[in-house]
C-alpha cells in the first residue's frame, strides 16, 4: 500500500493520498485546489501508476466551491450527507462502505464541524478532517458548527475505537501530524475531563475552543 500525507502550510491544511498497487486504484482524502498540490498529486499518481478513482471530503462549506471535479477528472467527489451539497457529487452515510481496490474504507459520520461532516476509517488510521484536532477541537465556521453534536461525534464516534487507532486530522495547528485516539482520549484538554455540559459552556465563552487552542500556540 502506498501512503502519502501532504501539508498545505497558508492554512495549515492537511490531506492525504492512499494506493493500491495491486488494483492500480487511489483515493484522495481532503485534497487542496491550490496549483501547487494539484501538479504534485498528478505528478504521484503518474509516477506510482495509480487511477484515483475517489476523492473522499471530510467536510464542505456552503460557500465555497473547489472545483475538485474539474481538477482531477475521472474521481467521483464523495461528501458526507446531512447539509447542502454541490451538485453532481456522491453522498455518503454512517456505515457505508468504499472500496479502493480490495481496501475498504468505512465511513464514519462525525457532524459537528459542519452538518455533513465525516470521517474515514482505513485499516488502523481515522482521517478525521475538522471533526478532531490532535490536542483541540474543530472550529466554529459561518454559522454551521453546532457544539453539542460535535463533542458527541468525538465522544459516540471516535473515542470508541481502539486506542491504537491513527488519528489524521484536517489541519495541523499544533506542530503535530498524528496521534492516536488512546492518547487523544488521555489527553486531550477539550475532550479529556470535560463533559459535555462544561464543553458546551466554554465553546460559548470562548468562541470555539479551536479556536482557542491556535491563539494559546501563538501566544506560546
Amino acid at each position: 500500500m502506498y501512503f502519502r500525507q501532504f501539508f498545505e502550510p497558508d492554512q495549515a491544511a492537511m490531506s492525504y493520498l492512499l494506493g493500491d498497487p495491486v488494483s492500480g486504484q487511489a483515493v484522495a482524502i481532503d485534497p487542496r485546489p491550490d496549483p501547487c498540490q494539484v501538479l504534485l498529486l498528478t505528478a504521484l499518481l503518474a509516477e506510482r501508476q495509480l487511477d484515483l478513482c475517489l476523492i473522499l471530503l471530510t467536510h464542505t462549506h456552503v460557500d465555497r466551491d473547489d472545483h475538485l471535479p474539474d481538477l482531477y477528472p475521472g474521481a467521483q467527489v464523495v461528501v458526507g450527507g446531512g447539509g447542502r451539497q454541490p451538485a453532481g457529487l456522491r453522498t455518503v452515510v454512517h456505515g457505508e462502505r468504499l472500496l479502493m481496490g480490495s481496501q475498504v474504507l468505512q465511513v464514519i459520520a462525525t457532524p459537528g464541524h459542519t452538518p455533513c461532516s465525516v470521517s474515514y476509517l482505513w485499516q488502523d488510521r481515522i482521517f478525521c478532517g475538522d471533526a478532531l484536532e490532535l490536542g483541540g477541537c474543530g472550529r466554529v465556521e459561518s454559522g454551521e458548527c453546532d457544539p453539542g453534536r460535535l463533542y458527541d461525534s468525538v465522544m459516540n464516534r471516535l473515542f470508541v475505537l481502539p486506542d491504537e487507532t491513527l488519528v489524521f486530522p484536517g489541519h495541523d495547528f499544533h506542530g503535530r501530524t498524528v496521534s492516536t485516539i488512546g492518547e487523544e482520549r488521555r489527553c486531550n484538554p477539550f475532550f479529556a475531563t470535560r463533559s459535555r455540559d462544561a464543553f458546551l459552556s466554554r465553546y460559548a465563552m470562548k468562541g470555539g475552543a479551536g479556536t482557542v487552542a491556535r491563539h494559546r500556540r501563538a501566544e506560546s
